[in-house]
C-alpha cells in the first residue's frame, strides 16, 4: 500500500517537473524572468555584503569580495556584460569611504580589473589614478588624461589634479588642464545610472550642453536649447507652436555641480512684450539655492542634483502666449583658491 502511494507521489512529481521544464524550454518569458531574478538577487547580495565591509571600513575584505564578483561575472560572458553596473555600484559604495592612500591601494586590484574589462568608465579612471598616484605617477596621470578625454566638463578628474599638484608643484602641466579646460568646457557629461522620461531630450542625463523649459507644469512637452557659452549672458528664445495662457514656466537642467546660474530679462510675448518683474514672481527650485535676487536678476547656486528644476510662478495669467525669452549666464565655481591659477599664469 505504502509502495503504491510512493509510486503515485513520485509519478505526479516527475510529471509536474517535466511539464514545468517543457514549458520553460518552449517559452522564453519564464526563462528570462527566472534569470533576471537570480541575477538581481546575486547583485543585491554582493551590494549588501560590501556595504557591511564599507560600514566597518574593511577595504581588504571588500576588495576580495568584488574581485570574486567580477570573476564570477566573467564566467557568464567575457568583457562588459549585464553585471558591470552592479559591480560599479558596489565598488562605488566602498570607494566612497576611501579617504587615505592606503584605502585606495587596498582597492587597486578592483580598479585595475574593471579597467581590463572596459576602459570607457570615467569614474574608474579617477579611482585608478588615485590608487596609482603614490607609486606609479606616470600611469596615474595617464588615467587622469583618459578621464578628461571621456568627460572634459566633469569635475572629479580636476579635483584629483589639484590634490596631486598640492603635493608636487612640478605637475604644473596638469594644473593647466584645470585652469584652462575646466572653466571653458560645458559639453558632455557622464551617464547617470537611472534613466527618466527626459532621457530622449538629453536634459537630465548624458549632456550638460542642453537645457529646456516647459509651460504650466506640463512636462510632456519640453522646449530645448543648446547652451552657447559659459561666463557671459546669452539670450534664448523659446517659440511655441500654438497660443496658450500661462502663469508658470520651468527650467529643466543638468548643469554642473557648483555652478552659478544667473537669469534676467524674462519676457512673455503675446500681442505685446511683457517684461517680468522678478520681485512679483515666486522663484524656487527642487534643489538649487538662491544666492542673489533683485527685481531684474536671480542667481542660483546649483547643487549635485542632476535632475533639478527651476520654477517661475507669475502673479497673474498671461493670455495667448507665443514665446518666452530670457537671458542666462552659467559660471563654474573654483575647485581651489583663485590664486592657484593666477600664479600659474604668472609663471
Amino acid at each position: 500500500m505504502l509502495k503504491n502511494k510512493l509510486l503515485i507521489f513520485f509519478s505526479i512529481f516527475f510529471i509536474i517537473l517535466i511539464t514545468i521544464l517543457t514549458y520553460i524550454t518552449v517559452n522564453p518569458e519564464p526563462r528570462r524572468f527566472i534569470y533576471s531574478k537570480l541575477i538581481g538577487g546575486y547583485k543585491l547580495y554582493n551590494y549588501h555584503v560590501v556595504g557591511g565591509h564599507a560600514y566597518n571600513r574593511d577595504f581588504k575584505s571588500a576588495s576580495k569580495k568584488i574581485i570574486d564578483y567580477i570573476e564570477f561575472s566573467q564566467r557568464f560572458a567575457e568583457g562588459k556584460n549585464i553585471f558591470i553596473q552592479g559591480i560599479l555600484d558596489t565598488t562605488s559604495l566602498i570607494t566612497a569611504k576611501a579617504y587615505t592612500q592606503e584605502d585606495f591601494n587596498l582597492m587597486q586590484n578592483v580598479y585595475v580589473r574593471i579597467d581590463e574589462i572596459t576602459d570607457d568608465i570615467y569614474i574608474n579612471h579617477i579611482w585608478l589614478a588615485r590608487s596609482l598616484s603614490d607609486d606609479n605617477l606616470e600611469e596615474s596621470i595617464k588615467h587622469l588624461n583618459k578621464a578628461i578625454n571621456l568627460s572634459k566638463a566633469s569635475e572629479e578628474a580636476y579635483r584629483e589634479i589639484i590634490r596631486l599638484f598640492s603635493q608636487n608643484k612640478e605637475l604644473g602641466f596638469l594644473l593647466k588642464k584645470y585652469c584652462k579646460i575646466y572653466f571653458n568646457e560645458f559639453g558632455g557629461s557622464t551617464q547617470g545610472r537611472i534613466a527618466t522620461a527626459q532621457d530622449d531630450n538629453k536634459i537630465f542625463y548624458g549632456t550638460n550642453s542642453i537645457f529646456a523649459i516647459s509651460k504650466n507644469d506640463d512636462y510632456s512637452r519640453l522646449y530645448s536649447k543648446l547652451i552657447n557659452e559659459l561666463n557671459n549672458y546669452q539670450k534664448y528664445n523659446f517659440f511655441f507652436e500654438k497660443l496658450e495662457d500661462i502663469n508658470q514656466f520651468n527650467i529643466f537642467k543638468n548643469f554642473f555641480s557648483g555652478t552659478k546660474i544667473s537669469i534676467k530679462n524674462i519676457i512673455i510675448h503675446n500681442d505685446k512684450k511683457n517684461n517680468i518683474n522678478l520681485n512679483d514672481t515666486t522663484i524656487h527650485s527642487v534643489s538649487s539655492y538662491v544666492i542673489k535676487d533683485t527685481n531684474e536678476e536671480v542667481v542660483f547656486l546649483n547643487g549635485d542634483n542632476p535632475s533639478d528644476i527651476i520654477k517661475f510662478n507669475f502673479d497673474r495669467i498671461y493670455n495667448d502666449v507665443n514665446q518666452i525669452s530670457l537671458e542666462m549666464k552659467l559660471e563654474k565655481l573654483y575647485l581651489t583658491n583663485n590664486s592657484v591659477c593666477e600664479k600659474f599664469y604668472e609663471n
